[in-house]
């Protein structure tokens, strides 16, 4: 059985998230400067594939789409943060 792997900055994204609120993919590039643009949208789209963030219309600029995290995997979140922080403290 193979393990699921959460990319390089899904912390960063789910962290920036939990503070922030729902951002449009801009957004969350702009606030993680120090992270490539390519690295971001790669991390937001796995993200979205695994139903950890989930897309909704923005009513305010239809051209984009505002990107949160998926209510109903709150607790999962969680569980995988946990599981990432001690993949890495263990792996380093």
């Amino acid at each position: 059985m193979q393990r699921e792997r959460l990319p390089k900055g899904s912390l960063d994204v789910i962290g920036l998230l939990e503070e922030k609120g729902a951002l449009t993919q801009k957004e969350i590039i702009d606030s993680l400067k120090q992270t490539k643009p390519r690295a971001v949208r790669y991390t937001v789209r796995q993200l979205l594939d695994r139903a950890v963030l989930v897309n909704r219309a923005n009513f305010e600029d239809m051209r984009s789409s505002l990107i949160g995290i998926n209510p109903e995997m709150d607790i999962t979140v969680q569980d995988l943060i946990t599981k990432q922080k001690t993949t890495q403290v263990v792996t380093a």
